[in-house]
């Protein structure tokens, strides 16, 4: 049995425990969910149905790339079903004739007038918050095997590509659009899918916005002060995510700003280790920096995977979640002002049997 069929047998013991005969999961426009590639290996636009006897139906937009990226019981072409989910789960429950007054859980991403056509029938149509879709969340926390090497793999393009931008700035200037350029072209050239997200590049003049808007422009890159270049590389699927910071010609505050991120860095590396809780892990972080004369604006990381985030989420006050072995997710600290810029320093990290594995070599670039 593959990898994907173990993942699809252990979502169909979820739904005998829960007394639901059928699951669809929906990845498309609007409704984007990547736990259906995590399932089957299917890249994405699709309908995906597992059944409680371990069966499962995929329904693909392109069906040649199914037949060979994506492992499911059957596989058919969604243009034999409508191409609408209404009427592909209406002829897929003709098609099974499931007994009358059987649950069937949709998604809980579906809108309301969408789930009233498809609620008909003699079925009990369920459509709920934490349902199986979050539970297939929580399974995707924890990193198998064949996930870490994927990632690594990443993480190893991801290394190579700050020390290309290293080598580009200390060459002389260029632009925030040529390091943008420069990281989707390495990344792509190493065999990549691309960047997981837009690449974010500010030099000084909009490092103190916390996700630069726009993504980047034609300003001059390196800048005396703090420049902020985030980025992803996506892997068969998963992502990296790293933000490094270049500084030079520092102004006393500044200086005082990119200590305390070490600083940071420090007192969240101490906490990593199966057990500790992401609200203690981030209070910690928060409340140093908040010493330092800063408050961080945003959480101090999340979990990473075939979604850029992903749990387990690393809040300071809510959602507590014990760190266990096989997170994968960043430690993000940053802090922002209109006057002196921004910093931020993200690597991404593992959690092992006693402590942590750092993954990403990000850094502070000093010129």
């Amino acid at each position: 049995m593959n990898t994907y069929s173990e993942r699809q047998k252990k979502v169909s013991s979820l739904l005998a425990g829960e007394d639901i005969s059928l699951l669809v999961l929906c990845d498309r426009e609007g409704m984007r969910n990547p736990s259906i590639r995590y399932l089957t290996g299917h890249p994405s636009d699709s309908v995906l149905f597992i059944f409680a006897d371990g069966r499962s139906l995929l329904l693909p937009w392109d069906i040649n790339l199914a037949r060979i990226k994506a492992t499911a019981t059957q596989i058919k072409p969604y243009n034999d079903y409508g191409r609408t989910l209404g009427q592909a789960l209406s002829k897929v429950l003709a098609e099974e004739k499931l007994p009358a007054g059987s649950r069937v859980e949709v998604p809980d991403a579906l809108p309301y007038p969408e789930f009233m056509n498809i609620a008909n029938g003699p079925y009990q149509f369920v459509c709920r918050e934490n349902g199986l879709a979050s539970a297939i969340d929580d399974m995707r926390q924890i990193k198998d095997d064949a996930e870490l090497v994927t990632l690594r793999k990443a993480f190893s393009i991801t290394d190579d590509i700050l020390d290309k931008i290293e080598a580009e700035l200390r060459a002389g200037q260029c632009t925030e659009t040529d390091i943008a350029l420069l990281i989707d072209r390495e990344a792509r050239l190493a065999g990549a899918e691309g960047t997981g997200f837009e690449t974010l590049a500010a030099a000084m003049g909009r490092s103190y916005n916390i996700h630069a808007f726009p993504a980047y422009t034609g300003a001059i890159m390196p800048a005396d002060g703090l420049s902020i270049i985030d980025f992803g590389v996506k892997y068969d699927g998963y992502t990296s995510d790293v933000t490094t910071t270049i500084t030079r010609n520092l102004s006393p505050e500044q200086e005082h700003m990119v200590a305390l991120i070490e600083g940071a860095v420090d007192v969240a590396e101490k906490l990593l280790k199966p057990g500790t809780l992401t609200t203690d892990l981030s209070g910690a972080v928060n409340g140093y920096l908040e010493s330092g004369g800063f408050v961080m604006p945003h959480n101090l990381g999340h979990g990473i995977g075939l979604y850029i985030h992903e749990k387990p989420f690393l809040r300071a006050k809510v959602d507590p979640v014990r760190l266990q072995k096989g997170m994968v997710f960043t430690i993000e600290p940053g802090i922002y002002d209109p006057k002196l810029g921004g910093i931020r320093l993200e690597n991404d990290y593992m959690i092992t049997d006693i402590g942590y594995e750092k993954l990403t070599n990000s850094r502070i670039i000093r010129l």
